[in-house]
């Protein structure tokens, strides 16, 4: 069964207390946390110390940026949240994706960590490309689950086109947010027929 995994973006829509309770649960649910917000090393650790992964949200890297600038960008957000093995692109206008100087001042940077690259499936997508030709460990995300809307059906109706496009690819990767909305809509699907076809897996299962 193929991988099929989802990246949550933590703003802080459930309180630190609950955290620990939902990194509980059974679905490997990867936490991508702002590393200049003020709570995120603590939040961070709390997800990570439940077993499962962190990656970092790639805000601050500018267009045009050279080889220095990507590498004390991603070194200050990797010093912030050490629990991370990944760097995630934002939902949008994103000079990591549409600008091939950025991503080849943050590639190499990344390379030497021994972190992942997370971008969309849209668009020039330099830094995905970059990434592939440096042998970057790499992965495109398919779907944004509430995007346009939050409700349970829609984002259902999302998970089972994601679950097609695993089944294709032989992979898949999907993005939400760390809301109860979006919680409990992934673990009514977790249930489905649907959901059974493939294996739910940590960001690092689908990053190659």
């Amino acid at each position: 069964r193929p991988p099929f995994a989802v990246l949550l973006l933590d703003d802080g829509a459930i309180a630190t207390a609950d955290l620990a309770t939902v990194a509980a649960s059974k679905l490997p649910l990867t936490l991508v946390v702002d590393p200049a917000a003020a709570e995120a090393p603590e939040r961070a650790a709390i997800w990570r110390a439940a077993g499962q992964e962190v990656a970092l949200l790639a805000g601050g890297i500018a267009a045009g940026a050279k080889g220095s600038d990507g590498e004390i960008a991603v070194e200050a957000m990797v010093k912030a949240i050490p629990q991370a093995l990944a760097l995630v692109a934002p939902t949008a206008g994103s000079a990591l994706q549409s600008d091939r100087m950025a991503a080849a001042a943050v590639v190499p940077a990344l390379a030497a960590r021994g972190f992942g690259l997370v971008t969309w499936d849209q668009g020039l997508n330099a830094a995905d490309q970059v990434a592939r030709r440096e042998g970057l460990a790499a992965a495109t995300i398919y779907r944004d689950l509430s995007g346009r809307d939050d409700s349970g059906p829609v984002m259902t109706r999302a998970l089972d086109r994601a679950a097609f496009k695993a089944q294709q690819d032989g992979r898949a990767l999907v993005f939400g947010r760390l809301d109860p909305a979006t919680i409990e809509a992934l673990m009514s699907w977790s249930l489905s027929a649907r959901a059974a076809s493939l294996t739910p897996a940590p960001l690092s299962a689908v990053l190659k």
